[in-house]
C-alpha cells in the first residue's frame, strides 16, 4: 500500500509504501542479515518473534533503489514498536528518511487504530527519531541479574549510554529472587545466554531452567539513562516499559 509520495532533492522522487512485516523476511531477508550481522540461527529467532507480532514494514524507494527500511510491530499498551531502521543508501538525506518515517507512523497508527509508537533507540539513531517527530517520554536504566540455577541475583550495576556504573541504591533493592519465569533470547554476554523475564503468565508454555545466564531488565529513571521515545500525544504506560517487551530480546 503506497503512503506517500514527495520529491527528495538528492534522491529524486520518493514514494513510501507499506507491506506485511513478513516481506522483511521473504523479500529482504540477505539485506536484514548482513545489516544486523546475523547469523542464521538468530536470524530465524528475529523472524519468529517480528511474525508471531505482526506488523508492516515500511519501504523507502525512487525509481531506481530501495534507500530505506523498517519496521512497525505490534507491541504493548496499544502501541506500536519501531525497529530494524535501515538506511540502504548512504547519500539519501536524513531529513527525507525522518519525513518518510514521520508519515509512514502516523499513517499506519491511524490505519491501525493504535495509540501510537515507541521505540528504544541506539545513542546514534535519537536525532533521527527525533526529527521525525518522537519525543521523549522517559529514561530507563538496564539492570543485569546472574543466574544460578533459577535463582536470580541482582548484581550492583546499571548500564546506560553504553557505560557501567555502580548501582547507588543496591542495597535498598531486592537481591535475591526465585522461580521467575525465564525465557531465552538471541544475544549472549561474554559467551553466557541472556534471558527476559516472561511478560504474561502462560501455564502451558515450557519454562526454561537455567542453570547459568544473566538476566536483563529495563527500569524507568528519572534522573540519568537512556531515552525511551514516543510518537504522538497518548500516554504511554510505564509499567509496560521493559526488556521483555522491546524487539531487542528476541
Amino acid at each position: 500500500m503506497r503512503i506517500l509520495s514527495f520529491e527528495c532533492p538528492v534522491s529524486g522522487k520518493i514514494q513510501v509504501e507499506s507491506k506485511d512485516i513478513e516481506d522483511l523476511f521473504s523479500i529482504y531477508r540477505s539485506i536484514y542479515q548482513d545489516v544486523f550481522s546475523l547469523n542464521t540461527k538468530k536470524l530465524n529467532k528475529m523472524q519468529d518473534f517480528k511474525t508471531k507480532r505482526g506488523g508492516v514494514l515500511i519501504e523507502i524507494k525512487n525509481n531506481e533503489k530501495i534507500l530505506g527500511l523498517f519496521t512497525l510491530s505490534q507491541a504493548q499498551s496499544d502501541f506500536l514498536e519501531l525497529g530494524d531502521l535501515m538506511k540502504l543508501e548512504k547519500k539519501f538525506p536524513r531529513e527525507s528518511y525522518a519525513k518518510a518515517m514521520k508519515e509512514a507512523c502516523a499513517h499506519t497508527v491511524n490505519e491501525k487504530k493504535k495509540k501510537g509508537v515507541y521505540i528504544y533507540p541506539n545513542l546514534y539513531a535519537v536525532s533521527l527519531e527525533k526529527m521525525a517527530g518522537f519525543k521523549e517520554y522517559s529514561l530507563y536504566l538496564r539492570r543485569v541479574s546472574l543466574i544460578l540455577f533459577n535463582l536470580t541475583f541482582l548484581l550492583p550495576i546499571e548500564i546506560y549510554q553504553q557505560k557501567t556504573y555502580f548501582c547507588k541504591n543496591f542495597f535498598k533493592q531486592r537481591v535475591l529472587r526465585r522461580k521467575l519465569r525465564l525465557l531465552p533470547t538471541r544475544l549472549s554476554k561474554f559467551k553466557v545466554s541472556i534471558f527476559k523475564k516472561e511478560s504474561e503468565s502462560n501455564e502451558t508454555k515450557k519454562y526454561e531452567r537455567v542453570k547459568l545466564g544473566l538476566l536483563y531488565e529495563f527500569i524507568p529513571s528519572e534522573r540519568h539513562g537512556d531515552p525511551f521515545l514516543v510518537f504522538g500525544d497518548a500516554k504511554f504506560d510505564l509499567k509496560d516499559l521493559g526488556f521483555e517487551f522491546c524487539d531487542n530480546s528476541a
